[in-house]
Parts: C-alpha cells; sequence; structure tokens
C-alpha cells in the first residue's frame, strides 16, 4: 500500500472513532435523562400542587460540552441533576418540586465537537418562560436554580431580573464555583482545577464509576500560565480549545473518588443550609 493511502485510512478510522465517541457520549445523555425520570417529583397530579405554605421549585442547570477524552459530554448535567436530587431529599416533601434539568446552556467557550450552546438570550428566553408558568400556578413558590457550569455568569442578573418582571422570587446557587472553594480548601490538588480536571473526575468517578473506566494519562495534565488575566476572562476571550492542549484545564489524574464523594456530601450540607436560610428570609419580606 502506498503512503498516502494509509494515511487516508488513518485519518478516516480516526474520524469513525471520533463520530462514534460522540454517538456513544449522545447516546448516554438520553439514556441518562430518561433514567432520571423516577426521580423527578413531577410525577404527581396537578391536584397535589397547591400548598399552604411557599413551595420551593428546584431546577437542575447543566450543559453539553467536551470534557476531555475520559469524561462523557453530559458531566455538568449529571452532577446538577445529583445535587438538586440530593438537596430535594434533604428538604420537606411536601414544600419541594424537582423540575427536569435543563441539559443546555452558554457553552460557547468550549465550542467545537461535543458542544451544544445556547445564546444567552435563549437561555434567559426559557427560564422567563419556566417562571412565567409558575406565576400562573397562583401558589407562592421559590424559583431555586441549581447550576454546574462555570460559563453561565449571566445567572445572577437575570434571577434579579426575573424577580423583578415575572414577580417570582428567584435565585441561583452557583454549584460549581461553591464546589472549587471546597475544593481548593482541602487541598487535594494545588493547582487550578477548572475544568475536566481532579474534582470533576472524581465526582464522576465517585458516582459514576462505570462511565469513567480508562486509565487518565499524566499528559491529561494541563494548567496554562494565564497570570496575571483571570481564568474565565481568557476562556471569554479565547476560548478551551486555544489555551489548552485538548480542552482540559486541571489535574485529572489527581482524581479520587472518595474526594468526590466527601466534596458532594459538604456540598449538600452548605448548599441546603442556604436554602433554608433563603426560604425562610423570602417568607418573612415576600408576602
Amino acid at each position: 500500500m502506498s503512503t498516502t493511502f494509509c494515511q487516508q485510512l488513518s485519518i478516516l478510522i480516526l474520524i469513525i472513532k471520533i463520530k462514534a465517541k460522540l454517538w456513544y457520549d449522545t447516546r448516554n445523555i438520553i439514556l441518562f435523562l430518561s433514567e432520571q425520570r423516577g426521580s423527578m417529583r413531577t410525577d404527581q397530579p396537578v391536584s397535589h400542587l397547591p400548598t399552604k405554605s411557599r413551595k420551593l421549585v428546584i431546577l437542575p442547570l447543566g450543559s453539553c460540552e467536551q470534557h476531555g477524552s475520559y469524561l462523557p459530554i453530559d458531566t455538568d448535567l449529571r452532577i446538577a441533576q445529583l445535587l438538586a436530587e440530593k438537596l430535594t431529599n434533604a428538604l420537606p416533601d411536601s414544600d419541594t418540586l424537582l423540575l427536569p434539568a435543563i441539559p443546555f446552556s452558554c457553552s460557547w467557550e468550549h465550542k467545537g465537537l461535543g458542544t451544544i450552546a445556547l445564546n444567552v438570550s435563549t437561555l434567559a428566553a426559557i427560564l422567563h418562560d419556566i417562571a412565567h408558568s409558575l406565576k400562573k400556578w397562583t401558589t407562592p413558590v421559590l424559583l431555586l436554580i441549581i447550576n454546574w457550569h462555570g460559563g453561565n455568569s449571566l445567572l445572577g442578573s437575570l434571577a434579579s431580573e426575573i424577580t423583578a418582571r415575572e414577580e417570582i422570587p428567584t435565585a441561583v446557587l452557583n454549584a460549581s464555583s461553591e464546589a472549587g472553594r471546597i475544593w481548593n480548601r482541602s487541598h487535594t490538588t494545588n493547582i487550578d482545577d477548572i475544568h475536566a480536571g481532579a474534582m470533576e473526575t472524581s465526582i464522576m468517578q465517585a458516582y459514576w464509576p462505570e462511565i469513567v473506566k480508562d486509565h487518565i494519562p499524566t499528559t491529561a495534565h494541563c494548567v496554562p500560565d494565564v497570570a496575571p488575566a483571570t481564568v474565565q476572562s481568557v476562556l471569554q476571550a479565547l476560548g478551551s480549545y486555544t489555551v489548552t492542549a485538548n480542552g482540559i484545564w486541571g489535574a485529572p489524574e489527581q482524581a479520587n473518588p472518595d474526594e468526590g464523594k466527601e466534596l458532594i456530601d459538604n456540598l449538600i450540607t452548605n448548599i441546603r443550609e442556604q436554602t433554608l436560610r433563603l426560604l425562610e428570609l423570602v417568607n418573612t419580606h415576600q408576602r
């Protein structure tokens, strides 16, 4: 065989492998969403929804984006859903409603194979429509968005806008940022763990070990030197693929499933306390 033919054949095989992995990841998202229906609290008739006290409506927000060659593209979605379920189970049943997760968000910093991103205006419209629909229930609610995607920096302003314009008290818990602070205090790693690094890999290994089977090579380690610029400003201006070798920013080879489980346990304790206090304040000041 000629050298040219061999090169063409190698390229074809590589393309087939990439397409097969994307199909597999997309199939995993569909299966994951179908499996989560049983854990939602929307499987009840409308007559059960009204309550005398304020209903806490929890909305998980994930994303569909590349997470290197070892984590699925629905990593953010899985973790957002996991946190929302655990928070819901830690709160009074009658006053809490867990909505199906939104699987896409503003992920343009990861544009490319595996990523499905929404425009800011699209995500804003979706959340406004959800809040407007809840307003029509004519029962007092607090809409709480559980976010696990660092690129959704618009959510804080959007929550304030929804509260003011839809007259539905709305707040965002940026769980990924809170988790990052807890992770950094644990000193499990001593580097910036931004995307598909040790933190997210540890969580995935703890809760979905059947998915993260492959050995993670030390070559996956990537921590770009961008100081004194901030990580988010670099991602906003350049995108992840431009400043990293393969879309990874962190040390995934240092992942530990035990650390991942401990992180989630600590995170749930924190956001449960925040949620109960927020609900108390809303009930006190919002009539």
